[in-house]
């Protein structure tokens, strides 16, 4: 049975292997989305369309914690303004527009650059799988 031997010795190096590709998954979805509410933040920032900075300095990111299975970010602007203004208000009220004037549209162009992102996440776990190699 010395033909076997070979096999044998590949099968459990496959089966070993095996045993972190859960752990790799999951490493790699956290990094991707990580990486991903990284360039939303930054791409919001850099086009929130006020001077003033109260609202682009309102705008904040905190994980998730209050939900145990899921994984991600809470990216909103936070706070009032001197009027009480929710500063998430305002800034979907620019995003959207009002009458007589139109939309600038700006977040939902920094969330148009989400799409795709499962694509993203899957390169990810193979570039992690092929380092661990």
């Amino acid at each position: 049975m010395s033909w076997n031997d070979g096999v044998t010795k590949e099968l459990a190096d496959y089966l070993e292997s095996l045993h972190d590709v859960g752990k790799i998954a999951i490493e790699s979805v956290k990094m991707q989305v990580d990486e991903e509410a990284d360039k939303l933040v930054a791409a919001l920032d850099s086009s929130t369309p006020f001077d003033t900075g109260g609202l682009r300095s309102s705008l904040t990111k905190t994980q998730i914690t209050d939900r145990p299975t899921w994984y991600g970010h809470r990216i909103a602007y936070e706070g009032e303004n001197e009027q009480n203004i929710p500063y998430q208000k305002i800034a979907n009220s620019l995003n959207a527009g009002r009458s007589g004037k139109p939309g600038t549209r700006f977040i939902a162009k920094a969330v148009r650059k989400l799409k795709g992102m499962d694509a993203r996440i899957y390169g990810r776990f193979e570039d992690e799988i092929n380092k661990r190699r």
